[in-house]
């Protein structure tokens, strides 16, 4: 007997827990069912204290008794008449989500993460109409920036926009201003995946498990409806007209984007078609690319893209053809953040890959200019300063192309103005220095032809250099050009840390052939007008904010030294002003006059130029030059002097002078001497006319130019050769890659 009632109290435990699990259960499954609205008021509470944004679900106040129901099993899904966010404390814009007819769908572990601060991850959002309004303030604080704890500075993840995995969209509006771009950009566009779906019955949308498909809150119209994006209340700056709307046809899919506004001060218009919308939640092998054509104008550059991404709302796995053209490469530089130099007008066309943080880039075609350039880059966004690296090559690149980076204008602009507003030679525009501290560059420069711009020289072909930019540095170093059998070497270095630039130069030209390099036209038979092996060096410093403060500033040297070196002897005759002796030369014909000796040292201080050292011995004349050259005022006083070694019976030997500007030079004879001998002349011709000559006979000074040759032979040994190149400057920084991802 006391086991029968030992057995039944053992056994009446048990049902008194199978029955409150059972009734938890059923209370679960009516919950569920009835969509728990006695939930609604502290799930607003929960949502407001997980996001630090107050939430409201409920009615939209326009008579619509549709029913607010919530879910819970799997994760938080949401469908009511009208779901907002608030916008932070900081933001004066009344929202920063209002959908009407909604449904949202949050996964536990992202609600979790977006608390923790990183981007929140919205799995599916549908509405028949939405309002979003996205900004980010000067202290880069953003309004889709979740539960962030107040007085932790803002990093790229708690920046970045949110994700969406279903994103379906009647009508709506989106209001999207960012102070630190800046950008306040007007447009419409449309969501569809192609079908139409209609709305189920409430138990069923809001008991859907989380490894199910959710059933939407709202029926996408067949016309797909479109998405009005405006920037701020009334597009400020954008254009008033508004962009035209972005529909979709019936049944169709993808994304259809028309924006217009503002970037970076210039004026926007984009037009961006898809023909899917990607699972966004999909990652890695399991993302789909779908195609994606692109149209877009920022100021007067335009870029086309035709291709495929994965995720075209973050520009994620991103492949294709693309052309772009512009007034100069710095008007794409500058709304990109990257770096590139003041060009005349290019255009271009390539292929174009994103994967991550990394863009590559394998441009075919690149016609700036008359210049013709190719290349292959890759631009890296993991470091905190964004990295570029690759190779440019191509077949030509003008000097003058490069012109406007300097502040000269470009060669093939019509309304070209003076490159100062005195109207000087020597550019006075400005630096962007902050401009070198956007990024950091690694690049490769291999091009076949530099054009100078002039036919006086032979270019120089190819051009091999090393192109560096680091902490605000830009090096080009280990430069290596060909020319007429010689070489340039050395390097070129602008630092733009400090508030004015600093500017070196290290170059050396080596074994040069003279009379290929220059470029003057002879009659056939004649000797060139100067031949030999030309060395040359220039060491340079200077400091300033534009080219013309650089060169003003310029301290440093130039040596030229010249082996086998010969010069036309009609054209010393001619310096010297000797007639007797080059008409002879005019009527038996020119010849080559061998140089014995020859020396060119000029010192540069303070942005003036003077010959400490400038003789050419021949074994007819020495010729000498002295006076200066000033890059800060532009202005020249140069005098040449010719010695003859020999008896010339007529000769008008004076100084020859080169005054004027660099913009405007004058070359002309020292009068006051040349008028003693004319007056000498006058008083002899009234004694016996033939008299009148004898003040233009030279009788040489040989004497004199064996003491000058001894010097210049001194200085040959001493300074005439020229030492080797440095390839690159000892300060030159090597930009760091980012460290690979742990």
């Amino acid at each position: 007997m006391r086991n029968s009632v030992a057995a039944w109290k053992a056994g009446a435990r048990w049902p008194l827990p199978a029955g409150l699990l059972l009734l938890f259960i059923v209370g679960i499954g009516i919950g569920e069912a009835r969509g728990w609205p006695w939930l609604v008021e502290p799930a607003q509470s929960w949502l407001s204290r997980t996001l630090d944004r107050r939430v409201e679900i409920g009615p939209d106040g326009a008579g619509d008794a549709g029913p607010t129901r919530i879910g819970l099993i799997g994760n938080v899904r949401v469908q009511a008449p009208r779901i907002v966010i608030a916008a932070p404390a900081w933001s004066q814009a009344p929202h920063t989500l209002l959908a009407h007819d909604a449904a949202l769908v949050l996964g536990y572990i992202d609600l979790w993460r977006a608390w923790r601060g990183q981007p929140l991850h919205v799995r599916l959002l549908e509405a028949d109409a939405l309002d979003l309004r996205l900004e980010r303030d000067a202290q880069d604080r953003a309004s889709w920036q979740f539960g962030q704890t107040p007085g932790t500075a803002p990093t790229r993840a708690m920046t970045a926009l949110p994700r969406f995995g279903t994103l379906r969209v009647g009508k709506g509006q989106l209001a999207f201003v960012d102070a630190l771009t800046p950008a306040r950009i007007d447009a419409s566009f449309a969501f569809s995946d192609g079908s139409s779906h209609a709305v189920r019955p409430a138990a069923d949308a809001v008991s859907t498990t989380a490894s199910a498909p959710v059933v939407p809150a709202s029926t996408v119209a067949d016309d797909a409806g479109g998405m009005s994006v405006r920037a701020g209340e009334t597009a400020t700056g954008g254009d008033t007209n508004g962009p035209a709307p972005a529909t979709l046809a019936p049944g169709e899919r993808g994304i259809a984007l028309k924006g217009a506004g503002r970037y970076r001060g210039l004026p926007v218009r984009i037009d961006l078609r898809t023909t899917g919308v990607v699972d966004l939640l999909a990652g890695g092998q399991d993302a789909v690319a779908q195609p994606v054509q692109l149209r877009a104008r920022v100021g007067d550059s335009e870029l086309r893209f035709d291709g495929s991404t994965t995720d075209p709302l973050h520009v994620a796995g991103l492949r294709g053809t693309f052309s772009l053209s512009g007034p100069s490469l710095a008007a794409v530089g500058d709304p990109l953040g990257i770096t590139l130099p003041a060009t005349p007008a290019f255009r271009a066309n390539g292929t174009l890959a994103k994967e991550a943080a990394t863009w590559e880039a394998n441009i075919a075609d690149a016609r700036i200019g008359a210049s013709r350039l190719e290349g292959v880059f890759t631009y890296d966004t993991r470091r905190e300063t964004p990295l570029l690296t690759g190779r440019l090559g191509g077949s030509r690149l003008l000097l003058s192309d490069l012109g406007p980076a300097v502040g000269a204008p470009a060669a093939d602009d019509p309304d070209a103005r003076p490159t100062s507003a005195s109207g000087r030679v020597i550019p006075d525009r400005p630096f962007d220095l902050p401009s070198l501290r956007r990024m950091d560059a690694d690049v490769a420069v291999d091009i076949a032809e530099l054009n100078t711009g002039t036919d006086v020289i032979e270019q120089l072909r190819p051009l091999r250099a090393h192109l560096l930019l680091a902490d605000g540095v830009l090096t080009v170093s280990d430069i290596d050009a060909r020319t007429a059998e010689g070489r340039l070497e050395g390097h070129l270095q602008l630092d733009g840390r400090a508030r004015q630039a600093q500017w070196t130069a290290d170059l050396h030209l080596r074994d040069v052939d003279l009379a290929r390099w220059l470029k003057l036209e002879r009659a056939a038979g004649t000797p060139p007008y100067v031949s030999g092996r030309l060395d040359g060096q220039v060491r340079v410093a200077g400091t300033g904010r534009s080219t013309a403060e650089i060169l003003a500033s310029l301290d440093g040297g130039l040596r030229m030294h010249v082996r086998d070196a010969t010069l036309s002897h009609l054209l010393v005759e001619a310096a010297g002003v000797d007639l007797a002796q080059a008409l002879g030369l005019a009527i038996r014909g020119d010849a080559a006059l061998p140089v014995l000796c020859n020396v060119a040292d000029f010192g540069i201080d303070n942005g003036v130029a003077r010959p400490k050292d400038f003789v050419i011995i021949t074994r007819d004349s020495t010729i000498w030059l002295d006076g200066s050259v000033s890059l800060r005022t532009e202005t020249l006083d140069l005098r040449a002097v010719v010695s003859p070694k020999d008896f010339s019976p007529l000769s008008l030997r004076t100084p020859v002078h080169v005054r004027g500007s660099l913009r405007e030079p004058a070359v002309s004879l020292e009068l006051n001497r040349l008028a003693g001998k004319a007056g000498a002349a006058a008083l002899l011709a009234l004694l016996n006319p033939l008299a009148a000559i004898i003040p233009f006979i030279d009788p040489g000074a040989s004497q004199e130019a064996q003491r000058v040759g001894a010097q210049c032979d001194a200085l040959v040994r001493k300074q005439g050769w020229i030492s080797a190149p440095v390839p690159r400057p000892k300060h030159a920084a090597m930009p760091q890659p980012p460290a690979p991802a742990r």
